[in-house]
């Protein structure tokens, strides 16, 4: 995995931070090792931080990005992803959506925060 992964946990929720290229085979590892995290610390909500992923995810990898969370991500109660507002598409948000998962895309960190604390 090419990503590079940071995680804060706090008592309400957990923050990743990703640095990474935008590669789709770089996504599952990326995942898988955000629902290892969580699951060790007990997150139930988590934010993503994807400001700083370099390029950008064409809509089928974006579906198949959305489909991937759910697959890892679905134990978490809600999860906030934080993109640039150039990047804001929301085809992932609704692939997870549709299975149910408590994703939401954002473009602003204040945002973020007040729906991940309600």
């Amino acid at each position: 995995m090419t990503a590079s992964l940071h995680f804060t946990h706090g008592p309400s929720f957990s923050v990743v931070e990703v640095t990474a290229l935008a590669f789709l085979e770089d996504a599952e590892p990326a995942l898988a090792e955000m629902a290892e995290r969580t699951r060790e610390a007990g997150t139930r909500r988590l934010l993503i931080n994807l400001v700083d992923v370099v390029g950008t995810f064409g809509p089928e990898q974006q579906r198949t990005i959305g489909m991937l969370a759910y697959r890892y991500l679905s134990h978490l109660q809600k999860v906030a992803s934080l993109v640039p507002p150039d990047k804001l598409t929301r085809v992932s948000e609704a692939a997870a959506r549709e299975q149910g998962m408590e994703l939401r895309v954002f473009t602003q960190l204040v945002e973020a925060l007040d729906w991940l604390a309600k």
